[in-house]
């Protein structure tokens, strides 16, 4: 994330102070992957849809966060409430940006199909910087 000009930080009590302190002129969007911080996310922008969220959240769409979990609006059984035709479009961009090479996803560690259980752990502790990646 550093070497995208993004300074990391860790959810849980004081997120809202750690970010003001990072960014002393102010959040312009969150995109939230983790989920559970929905109000604290609102206060860092000061504004309900300047967040978007792929957790899947009960109370996004009460709070006017944008929820995009990549299920068809009309598939219910699947889906915690109908996909927000802006979060989708968003993706849409970021197919395309990486497309182009101009989006970078750091690797925190690859682990074979083989130890797929040492990769499940290592997401368990929520501690990696990047994402986990399973190569057959």
């Amino acid at each position: 994330m550093r070497t995208l000009g993004c300074a990391p930080t860790t959810y849980g009590p004081g997120l809202v102070e750690r970010v003001r302190a990072l960014a002393p002129g102010g959040v312009d969007a969150v995109f939230d992957c983790a989920g559970g911080a929905l109000p604290d996310l609102i206060a860092i922008t000061g504004n309900p849809a300047r967040v978007v969220t792929i957790a899947p959240d009960r109370t996004a769409a009460a709070l006017g966060v944008h929820l995009s979990h990549g299920v068809p609006a009309g598939d219910t059984a699947a889906a915690v409430g109908a996909a927000d035709p802006l979060a989708v479009h968003g993706l849409g961009i970021a197919v395309e940006l990486a497309g182009q090479g101009r989006l970078r996803v750091p690797v925190a560690a690859a682990f074979p199909l083989t130890e797929a259980a040492a990769a499940h752990e290592l997401s368990e502790r929520r501690h990696s910087r990047g994402k986990i990646v399973l190569v057959n």
